[in-house]
């Protein structure tokens, strides 16, 4: 196998503290046998932190899949034999085809700072094909996921996500648990996947306008949610539902936006 200069690297860091390594790999695991017949993705293993520990203890019957961007860090785990598919390139640029082809399976990731947010989501969609994520990212990002009613970090991306998948901290990680060191806290999280969501989103039109509420609503935080929906298509829809137009949408709970979206 290539050597890996971390130098041409940049912008990246590296999970090193044992404890942490630890948790991610026992819960992907734990998932894994908990999902038989479910694959193994791994999303930007770096030099290995995560990967290492996993291939040790995965079960050899179980297909192991990584996705990297980086030129370099392709070239380093271009040479191991147990990884069953290599996706290679920008994890958001992968076709649907590409992904469909991977069958069932579980997710674990150190994600990157940067572009997170949007692979989160884009797995979060893939309902019928992944059951469970063990996903590490920055503090901020992942306070959004399982944040509830009534807290500053409730946001659109909570409710999308929580629709269909169930979030929980896993634990809480230290900047001095990489190397080099970031500025900022990151948390790892775990995700479950709703045997129904709490809102059936039965196509891709539904998703569409699922996500327009949840925009609508949250357009001005400040705001009350008739100021935010007035003149809008879920001006009705609120005027109809008996939910309190005075409440500001961080405030509402999901029984609410279940009313919101059955009256539109």
């Amino acid at each position: 196998m290539k050597t890996f200069d971390k130098q041409k690297a940049f912008g990246q860091h590296f999970l090193s503290d044992p404890g942490v390594i630890e948790q991610i790999v026992s819960a992907a695991l734990t998932a894994a046998e908990r999902n038989p017949g479910s694959g193994l993705l791994e999303v930007g293993p770096g030099k290995g932190a995560i990967t290492r520990p996993l291939l040790n203890r995965l079960p050899i019957d179980v297909p192991f899949f990584l996705a990297e961007r980086d030129r370099e860090l392709i070239e380093f785990w271009s040479g191991e034999s147990r990884v069953n598919t290599f996706l290679k390139g920008d994890f958001l640029d992968q076709s649907d085809e590409s992904l469909d082809a991977l069958g069932k399976m579980v997710v674990v990731s150190n994600l990157p700072y940067s572009a997170g947010t949007a692979i989160v989501v884009r797995l979060a969609e893939r309902t019928s094909q992944i059951s469970e994520m063990v996903l590490m990212f920055q503090a901020e990002v992942a306070k959004r996921l399982y944040a509830e009613a009534s807290t500053a970090d409730r946001g659109s991306l909570s409710l999308y996500i929580q629709n269909e998948w169930e979030v929980k901290r896993l634990c809480v990680v230290k900047p001095e648990a990489f190397r080099p060191p970031p500025k900022v806290m990151s948390e790892v999280v775990h995700m479950i996947r709703r045997e129904t969501p709490l809102i059936p989103l039965k196509d891709e039109e539904a998703r569409k306008s699922f996500n327009d509420l949840l925009k609508q609503g949250f357009k001005h935080r400040r705001k009350m949610i008739k100021g935010n929906f007035n003149g809008t298509r879920w001006q009705k829809a609120l005027e109809t539902s008996g939910v309190d137009p005075t409440h500001r949408a961080e405030s509402l709970e999901w029984a609410d936006w279940i009313k919101l979206w059955n009256h539109a």
